[in-house]
């Protein structure tokens, strides 16, 4: 991809107003998402239980409190491939696939969220 392409995308993106706004609020729920979590991380000296599997016997291990920092950079990583993707899709002519794909993003943005609060909800005494 050089220039001329990618400021093709963006004028075709810019000049169709639904996928634009698509974008500004898949953007906004991802800085949402981010603040939310960042602010909702706590340092502390309660380790997170992680399971991992391997076909058979489940293994729990204690990880850092620092590993729950990853969420925020999941909601970065969700809402930057969705809109690149919705772009893509955009500059294609799917227009319908493209706003399909920024509804799933906000989508996974809040299921995350939820997730998150459970996870997070762990280390908390009652």
């Amino acid at each position: 991809m050089n220039r001329e392409h990618i400021r093709n995308i963006m004028h075709r993106i810019v000049s169709d107003r639904g996928i634009l706004t698509m974008g500004i609020f898949l953007l906004a729920s991802g800085l949402v998402y981010m603040v939310v979590v960042g602010l909702n991380i706590h340092p502390s000296d309660v380790t997170v239980y992680s399971r991992y599997t391997a076909f058979g016997e489940t293994h729990f291990y204690k990880s850092h409190w620092q590993y729950l920092l990853l969420f925020v950079l999941f909601g970065l990583v969700v809402t930057i491939s969705h809109i690149v993707i919705m772009g893509k899709l955009h500059a294609l002519g799917r227009r319908q696939t493209s706003l399909l794909v920024g509804w799933m993003g906000v989508t996974i943005l809040v299921i995350a969220l939820v997730y998150v609060f459970a996870v997070v909800g762990l280390g908390i005494a009652v």
